[in-house]
């Protein structure tokens, strides 16, 4: 079967012609969209509720001047709302308009019907051989990020060593 290394990089070759496979053809139904691939990502992370725009430029890794900028033309597009918080009118939060809604929604079921165009041609042995893998993978995700999320968190408690200093 081959050692981890060649597994792993055999893993790597296999998820890339899946993730490249999957986006050949982008669907009619998105054509019409004319969202950028951050506004996308915006829409879908407004889906989950409100955001500030701290949370937003975090999120997609850009400083809040080119967020503000971003979510200024959504806006414009009828996509999102900046709506206040009634504990604190300084704070504007970002929530998704109806029609961004209707965006995710629309996104979310023509994404859906790809996966489901997948499971159609494969046999029922092959779909269940491929269901244990992908939760294996899922697991796999979430000791990943459990792991890292308790490296962070350690980084964060250790007490700075100053040199020098004596107790």
């Amino acid at each position: 079967m081959g050692n981890k290394e060649q597994l792993t990089e055999q893993f790597v070759g296999v998820m890339e012609r899946m993730s490249e496979r999957m986006r050949l053809r982008s669907p009619e139904e998105w054509s019409g969209l004319e969202l950028t691939m951050p506004q996308a990502r915006t829409l879908f992370l407004l889906s989950r509720g409100p955001k500030r725009m701290s949370e937003l430029a975090s999120h997609l890794g850009c400083g809040l001047s080119a967020g503000t900028s971003m979510i200024d033309r959504m806006v414009k597009k009828g996509l999102v709302q900046r709506v206040e918080d009634s504990s604190d009118r300084r704070v504007v939060a970002c929530r998704l308009s109806e029609e961004g809604e209707q965006v995710v929604q629309r996104v979310t079921r023509v994404g859906r019907m790809r996966i489901e165009g997948l499971a159609e041609v494969l046999s029922l042995e092959e779909l269940e051989l491929v269901v244990k893998a992908m939760e294996i993978m899922s697991e796999g995700i979430g000791r990943r990020d459990k792991a890292a999320s308790d490296r962070a968190q350690a980084g964060l408690n250790e007490t700075p060593v100053t040199a020098g200093t004596r107790t």
